[in-house]
């Protein structure tokens, strides 16, 4: 009886460490795979690197590779997924209570919180933000923007009508089209921002600033803002 649950033991421990074994390999594979996509798309841009490419460079055979990822599309995917989430996170801070708030156009604290926001972002993914701006047309995400505009665009909308309910005298009755093209603006800045690499970390800081005040004054005055000092 002894021996037969040692054997059980046994035979659960080893299965247990093969199962532990492989999932160990299979992740550093996944990181490999990863990391080799990121720097080949970041030199040469998506559509510019092949599947063959990153299995020379990373030494996975080429028929391995698609048991991690079937497709190139899907290792954009992962690289492009840390930059995708902070981006959705920061659209869907921009309706965050706090927001609904007339200091959101006098407060220097929340400017310099937005200004951080962005700021975070284009330093810990410039290369992400070049790569989904320029070289994706043959790949899923060749419309994220536009569709980032399009959810942008309603949520606009809807900070609107929350402003409304809160601030009756305000004018918020923002034409459809308005607000569709002061999303567009906001991408075509952070366009501008990460593929001018001439422009330093301070300079950028600096530019990002005046667009804050420049739009935060123009929304004030569009809105009919007024501030009881």
């Amino acid at each position: 009886m002894d021996c037969f649950i040692f054997e059980i033991q046994r035979t659960l421990y080893s299965n247990n460490r093969n199962y532990v074994l492989t999932y160990a390999n299979n992740k550093r594979i996944y990181t490999l795979l990863l990391e080799t996509a990121r720097r080949a798309f970041f030199k040469k841009g998506f559509k510019a690197v092949s599947m063959r490419e990153i299995s020379k460079l990373s030494g996975i055979g080429l028929s391995n590779i698609y048991n991690y990822y079937p497709c190139k599309d899907d290792l954009l995917a992962d690289v492009l997924h840390p930059l995708l989430e902070a981006m959705n996170s920061m659209l869907e801070d921009h309706n965050r209570p706090e927001a609904f708030s007339l200091d959101v156009f006098t407060s220097e604290e929340y400017h310099r919180s937005s200004m951080k926001e962005v700021m975070n972002i284009v330093r810990r993914y410039r290369e992400e933000f070049k790569l989904l701006f320029s070289s994706i047309q043959d790949s899923r995400f060749n419309d994220y923007w536009e569709q980032w505009i399009k959810r942008s665009t309603v949520m606009g909308i809807e900070y609107m009508e929350g402003m409304k309910k809160l601030y009756p005298d305000l004018h918020t009755d923002i034409s459809l089209f308005f607000m569709h093209f002061t999303c567009s603006w906001w991408v075509n800045m952070m366009k501008e921002v990460v593929q001018h690499e001439e422009l330093s970390s301070e300079e950028i800081e600096c530019f990002i600033g005046e667009y804050i005040r420049f739009s935060t004054g123009g929304w004030k005055r569009l809105m009919n803002v007024k501030i009881e000092r």
